[in-house]
């Protein structure tokens, strides 16, 4: 990526072997499970979880207003790597501004890199925006406390799913 571009980075320990933690992101009916900030339902409405495939999902949770998520599915190398283009979008797929900012990349590159550690895994993402302003990357940089809170709280679900 430029050299201008941010780039957001969370690194989380988890306390089970990589081929469970792994499948807990590949497997849409255990990411499901999991995914989302705390006390969102997460679902898959349409759409395949494979390379160079697409899914929408729909999330929903008392505290926000319903949203639906695109994902382009880049590389899924098992084990190792899973990365996607990540949009926000309407019911038909179509990229949107989320409903909480006035500028957010419209695209965002997300990189989740696993790591077997005595017994454990280590996870590592990224979040790069790949399609934005010069006011979407000043925003972007602005959230990224937020980010990492919206992060740790789904990495706190992860691993209590994974427990």
């Amino acid at each position: 990526m430029s050299e201008n571009v941010p780039e957001f980075i969370i690194t989380r320990r988890l306390a089970a072997p990589i081929e469970r933690v792994f499948a807990a992101w590949a497997e849409p009916e255990q990411m499901v499970q999991w995914s989302g900030p705390p006390g969102a339902k997460v679902e898959i409405v349409e759409g395949e979880m494979a390379e160079g495939h697409s899914t929408i999902s729909r999330s929903t949770s008392e505290q926000m207003p319903e949203m639906y998520t695109l994902a382009l599915w880049r590389e899924i190398a098992p084990h190792s790597r899973i990365a996607w283009e990540q949009s926000f979008c309407d019911e038909q797929g179509n990229k949107i501004m989320p409903p909480f900012f006035d500028a957010w990349p419209l695209t965002l590159l997300t990189t989740v890199d696993f790591a077997a550690k005595d017994g454990e895994t280590e996870i590592t993402l990224r979040w790069t925006p790949i399609e934005y302003s010069e006011k979407a990357l000043a925003e972007f940089v602005r959230q990224m406390a937020g980010m990492k809170q919206g992060w740790g709280g789904s990495f706190d679900k992860l691993d209590a799913f994974l427990a």
